[in-house]
């Protein structure tokens, strides 16, 4: 159970940040694509206001998350904010980005990374790894990038990893035998899905690590650009594969930016959210028995560190 059952789905970034500030104060974050008018932005902004000692940005494109950086500075001038340029979808660059991070003798520890950075519903494309670009980008980049981080995670009293998920999650296939789609054709909202449904399952693979981790579902957002490149009948196929789907509303309330990182702060912040947990408008959420499966976690772990050439514990 939350600290805070009266949080919703109306609920803010501010007001979670306003009643968890002691989880704030003097803290290190990090943000992964903090891009100006998502809710990564609005999760780092919102940080801003409660006194945090450090605030990493990591995202691909400097210019469209420096803007970030300057209201930062402009909320509180005090807030140590480091930029790292980190394109998840290349494990070269995830390396860099880590190596790059570790190096930096201003960032003692991370107290909580948020691993919010994510596409939805591109077109079957592989990344420079031959990794099937929303499962590499959604997952894999982030699994490596919290396992090379991990000594400076371990090194906080408390960390805790967050993964932005999705109720997308349910459209994931339960099975990653076949995370290429070599063997059936693609479908953009399965392969969100899948990716999706991997930041559940690392969340509960990595609380069985000893790391606090949770995931979450934002929620569906207004003025992000997440979905602009998606053609309308796509669309049409997705509002029928939700109705389609146990466990989706088929009616959901749009939210504001504002509230759009409000579950991702409780998730980050609140001592009383359960290890492992998915959190949906602010609150502990119901999920599928599937979606934290240990079984399932381990295939996608073993997965992963084959992907990454790995051999993380």
């Amino acid at each position: 159970m939350t600290t805070h059952t009266d949080f919703h789905d109306t609920t803010t970034g501010d007001e979670v940040v306003a009643a968890f500030s002691a989880q704030v104060t003097e803290r290190i974050f990090l943000i992964t694509g903090p891009t100006t008018g998502g809710i990564g932005a609005a999760t780092a902004t919102a940080l801003a206001k409660g006194k945090p000692q450090a605030i990493i940005l990591a995202g691909r494109t400097p210019a469209k998350f420096q803007e970030v950086a300057d209201e930062i500075t402009r909320l509180d001038s005090n807030i140590k904010v480091i930029t790292v340029v980190l394109d998840l979808g290349n494990l070269a660059s995830v390396r860099t980005a880590a190596k790059e991070i570790l190096d930096n003798s201003n960032i003692p520890h991370i107290d909580v990374l948020i691993n919010n950075a994510g596409i939805m519903a591109k077109p079957f494309s592989l990344t420079p790894d031959g990794i099937e670009s929303q499962f590499g980008v959604n997952h894999v980049g982030h699994f490596l990038l919290t396992n090379l981080l991990m000594p400076k995670l371990r090194a906080s009293a408390n960390p805790t990893v967050v993964n932005v998920s999705s109720t997308g999650y349910l459209f994931g296939l339960w099975d990653f035998s076949d995370y290429n789609w070599e063997t059936r054709p693609y479908n953009i909202w399965r392969g969100y899905g899948q990716g999706k449904l991997a930041n559940v399952l690392f969340a509960v693979a990595l609380a069985e690590r000893g790391i606090r981790s949770t995931s979450l579902n934002p929620g569906i957002i207004f003025g992000t650009q997440l979905g602009a490149h998606i053609p309308p009948e796509e669309w049409g196929v997705l509002q029928k594969m939700r109705a389609e789907t146990p466990g989706i509303p088929t009616v959901v309330n749009h939210k504001t930016l504002a509230q759009g990182c409000s579950t991702t702060l409780v998730a980050a912040l609140d001592p009383g959210v359960p290890v492992a947990s998915y959190l949906d408008d602010c609150q502990v959420a119901k999920v599928d028995p599937r979606a934290v499966d240990p079984a399932l976690a381990k295939q996608l772990w073993d997965l992963s560190n084959k992907l990454t050439g790995e051999n993380f514990a």
